[in-house]
């Protein structure tokens, strides 16, 4: 016999889930930090027998081993208060009820990842995110470059730089003198204990100029550089939930982070005007961060790639997590737009086409709904549909950009090789977040 892992546990204590919704059931399946799972069933309305309970224990049990819990099947009327589970942000709905059978949902308890199947927050701004799976594509030089765009059609753009444990578009934008004093990470520690107030978390970019009154403004990920600053003691405290001890109000990691960019676009409004655009950008890899800003605190997520194996097995693993519940598939497929990076100016035709069908292959096995020739409501776009989520907006490769001393070349992003580069990226994402051309 086989030795059952993982993702083979995970698998098969669905199957034992679908046969209890198939009873009449609403279940939830929860897998804890260990990997071990449980189904907890809500028999409030409709009572089950022992007999039942004890038959699905002994499958859930046998099927899942070692991965089964110590309480194989949890009755919601035996909990002090389901609603922790059936009201929690962390559910997804893998099957809603019908006529024949009741819900499935599904929660996971881990150190890091609920952040990527939470929804969506009410935004005061116009909030985008720059994301790239895998690091080094040009996304925070893409950043610098949208917001100096934006700036010039008359904009005011916020800038928040969220790959905090590798701070990159701050650099860019504006010297360690410039910057304020406090940066997010110092938010989160101190709005964790309530002393978030009178913090300094903005500086506006003086070397972004604008004929047309734009203007560019910065969060950074750490304040300024100085003595006594200790950037890393306060980074290893910042990944967490709050239980809400100083405010009552419980906090997700994703509603600290929204908190803090309000606060930063608060900030900008009481010294100059509410920001129009406010652009993130978060680090890559699977990360607690980008979890949360792609799926809670954006309204549109321009995604980088190139076209290569590693990068869309990273998405197709990332976009599988959001297709097992079709109402969270339809919810992001709504807000992303692929960003083609580092194309070869020699071949981009060829090289975007390559891309596209890539992309399209990827969106399809995930995102996109199961469709056949008769089915004229489901969302499947092809290849060739060029206003589709798969569909890239390119941005050439210039070498003008490789080692390029930013302090010393101040004027680096006026260069007209490098606005060539950017040129069909900046119209695309431009009518994406503004609706102009």
């Amino acid at each position: 016999m086989s030795r059952i892992r993982f993702d083979g546990a995970w698998h098969k204590a669905q199957a034992v889930a679908r046969d209890a919704s198939d009873d009449g059931y609403d279940v939830i399946l929860v897998r804890d930090l260990l990997g071990r799972v449980s189904l907890i069933v809500d028999d409030r309305e409709k009572p089950v027998d022992h007999t039942w309970v004890d038959a699905f224990k002994s499958t859930l049990s046998e099927e899942t081993a070692p991965f089964s819990g110590d309480q194989p099947i949890v009755l919601a009327s035996e909990l002090f208060e389901p609603e922790v589970f059936f009201n929690s942000l962390d559910l997804v709905v893998s099957r809603p009820r019908n006529r024949q059978a009741g819900s499935i949902g599904l929660i996971e308890r881990g150190l890091m990842g609920a952040e990527w199947n939470r929804g969506a927050f009410e935004s005061r701004s116009s909030q985008v995110v720059l994301y790239g799976f895998k690091g080094g594509v040009g996304r925070s030089t893409a950043t610098v470059i949208l917001a100096e765009h934006l700036a010039d059609t008359g904009k005011c753009v916020l800038v928040v730089d969220l790959d905090l444990e590798s701070p990159g578009v701050s650099v860019l934008l504006s010297p360690n003198e410039s910057l304020p004093d406090f940066g997010l990470v110092d938010y989160l520690v101190e709005s964790a204990v309530g002393n978030a107030e009178g913090l300094d978390l903005v500086n506006r970019v003086a070397g972004i100029k604008s004929a047309r009154n734009g203007e560019v403004w910065l969060a950074p990920a750490s304040g300024k550089s100085r003595a006594g600053y200790n950037y890393v003691a306060k980074l290893n405290r910042v990944y967490s939930d709050l239980s809400g001890a100083f405010d009552d109000e419980a906090k997700t990691f994703g509603a600290r982070l929204q908190d803090a960019i309000d606060a930063c676009t608060s900030r900008v409004e009481e010294l100059s005007r509410k920001p129009d655009v406010v652009l993130l950008d978060s680090r890559a890899g699977i990360h607690d961060v980008a979890a949360a800003a792609i799926t809670q605190l954006s309204d549109l997520a321009l995604l980088f790639a190139t076209n290569n194996a590693a990068t869309w097995a990273g998405y197709r693993s990332l976009f599988g997590q959001w297709g097992q519940s079709q109402e969270r598939a339809v919810a992001m497929r709504e807000k992303i737009r692929m960003v083609a990076a580092m194309v070869p100016p020699t071949s981009p035709e060829s090289y975007l086409r390559s891309f596209r069908d890539s992309a399209q292959e990827c969106f399809a096995e995930t995102l996109y709904d199961d469709v056949d020739g008769s089915d004229l409501e489901g969302f499947n776009p092809g290849p060739e549909v060029l206003d589709a989520p798969h569909a890239p907006l390119p941005i050439l490769f210039s070498s003008d950009l490789i080692g390029i001393n930013h302090e010393l070349n101040p004027k680096w992003q006026h260069s007209s090789l490098v606005r060539a580069a950017y040129e069909e990226f900046l119209t695309g994402s431009t009518r994406l977040i503004t609706g102009e051309l």
